[in-house]
């Protein structure tokens, strides 16, 4: 952790946050950085954003940026003291030093907020202890419950009592669990702590688990839980995120949407709570389900559609209907990818995602098992599933088809590298050979429309009439497809050409024959 000097907080800051807080401090007001920026700034990271708060009220704000010519935005002022001063094309909010109260109507928004006079009470309300800090212009730190301590043991701790914490605004557990995501910090609250959850030994055990009001959940919007979902997804340590979100008992709670006035109860995703504890093969694997899954996900690359593939691309595992012992008496799930495709579809649109976004991770969970045999196959094989995912309507093009291809690869070593297979080094590189080999087919040798194909309208048109072109299009598509012809312009060209000379010679055969 690191303390600075107001000369150092000088060459850190952004310019537009100096200005703002020396202007605040000559005009007399208090000026503090505060929350993730202060904590970022200590582990020696870069913060995506800089929060200021002051005693100034917002009316003070908003005279002093109009002396200032500054632009601003003040339709959060009157509930919450906040103004966002934009300047030099950066956005900054500046927040009153402010108490706040809930109720149970909202399970996020506070019910009321009122004004308070100092740094400390501000600080109080604040949801853990690592972002209850402040950094004054000069580089003085304010810590007053211990934010300093817990950075250094690398821990995150509500400030307070973490049931109240949470019930004043339920969408801090799902925070909890994303920042210790974010942050690789282990989760810790004051008072009695709960049993142990996961597998000994492993990376994501946790030897206590501590309760969280996880009834407040169902206040929560849809939206709220989603964004929290997807930021705790891509962190650099999700799976322990993850591990924390399974073993409160989060993934089991329902939040809301609002549908023509109403609000709908949506399940978060109670489908993943068998995976805790389910066992697999020893032979092939490493860790239970859930705990193979978390590291598959920590294996993949920060993209949200490769991290929710792999979240839910063994839910079919242990079902009654899919789990079936093998001969040698072990656990085995045949056809599991099909089942975790159709409940990953029903997951990913009751959380309202695009149905583009679904139906790519729809697909990446159904084909994540199709690459191992593969691996003995070889390249006739591999171009016979990418001809049929070109022809299935699937995909829109070539550069889609590809795309996809190419996380796919990444899924599929991803699920490998979270199995005995992480240790044979050998099987990973072929592995990512084939995967290269598989997407370089798509990108340079699988076509999916016509559009796709090294040949414009024009070139044909200047050998074949306008109402042969869609005809002709189709039939050098499915020749590219079936490797028989490269997709390049003079071959498709030459193609074309003699195409048209062999029907020509046929119906001169065929004339021939009729004349006799």
């Amino acid at each position: 952790m690191l303390t600075y000097t107001a000369a150092e907080l000088e060459q850190l800051l952004p310019e537009y946050t100096k200005k703002i807080m020396q202007a605040l401090t000559q005009a007399g007001y208090e000026a503090y950085l505060v929350g993730g920026a202060v904590r970022d700034l200590l582990l020696g990271q870069t913060p995506s954003d800089y929060d200021i708060t002051t005693n100034a009220r917002p009316e003070q704000v908003l005279r002093l940026c109009m002396r200032k010519n500054w632009c601003t935005v003040d339709n959060l002022g009157h509930n919450y003291g906040c103004t966002l001063i934009v300047l030099d094309e950066a956005a900054t909010e500046v927040t009153t030093f402010r108490g706040e109260h809930y109720d149970l109507i909202d399970a996020h928004k506070p019910a009321a907020t009122w004004y308070c006079d100092n740094l400390r009470d501000d600080l109080a309300r604040r949801d853990f202890t690592v972002n209850a800090m402040a950094l004054d212009i000069h580089g003085r730190l304010y810590d007053y419950f211990g934010g300093c301590e817990d950075l250094e043991k690398r821990l995150l701790r509500p400030v307070g009592k973490a049931r109240f914490r949470y019930e004043e605004d339920a969408l801090r557990m799902l925070r909890a669990c994303r920042f210790v995501a974010q942050l690789g910090f282990d989760y810790i609250q004051d008072g009695e702590a709960g049993a142990a959850c996961g597998m000994k030994g492993t990376p994501y055990f946790l030897p206590q688990v501590y309760p969280f009001p996880v009834e407040r959940c169902a206040g929560l919007s849809l939206e709220r839980v989603r964004t929290e979902i997807e930021k705790l997804l891509v962190s650099k340590y999700a799976g322990k995120g993850l591990m924390l979100i399974m073993a409160t008992g989060l993934l089991e709670q329902s939040c809301r949407v609002r549908i023509n006035g109403n609000f709908i109860n949506v399940p978060i995703l109670p489908e993943a709570k068998h995976l805790l504890g389910l066992p697999q093969n020893p032979r092939f694997h490493l860790y239970d389900t859930w705990e193979h899954t978390l590291l598959a996900i920590d294996n993949s690359p920060r993209e949200l559609a490769i991290r929710w593939s792999l979240l839910l691309h063994d839910l079919g595992k242990g079902l009654p209907q899919i789990r079936k012992p093998n001969k040698e008496g072990q656990p085995s799930d045949p056809g599991h990818e099909a089942e975790s495709a159709k409940m990953a579809q029903e997951i990913l649109r009751r959380f309202h995602y695009p149905e583009s976004f679904t139906n790519l991770v729809v697909w990446l969970v159904a084909q994540h098992m199709r690459f191992a045999p593969m691996l003995l196959t070889g390249e006739k094989t591999l171009r016979r599933w990418l001809y049929h995912e070109a022809k299935s309507g699937t995909f829109r093009s070539q550069k889609q088809l590809t795309a996809a291809y190419s996380q796919l690869t990444e899924v599929f070593l991803a699920d490998m590298g979270a199995t005995h297979a992480r240790e044979n080094h050998r099987l990973m590189a072929d592995g990512r050979l084939l995967g290269k080999q598989v997407v370089e087919m798509a990108q340079h040798s699988m076509p999916v429309t016509g559009k796709d194909l090294h040949i414009s309208g024009h070139e044909l048109l200047a050998i074949i009439p306008q109402e042969k072109i869609k005809n002709t299009y189709n039939y050098l598509l499915e020749r590219v497809q079936q490797g028989n012809l490269p997709n390049e312009s003079g071959a498709l060209l030459q193609a074309v050409r003699k195409h048209i000379e062999r029907k020509r010679q046929r119906q001169n055969i065929d004339c021939t024959a009729s004349s006799d």
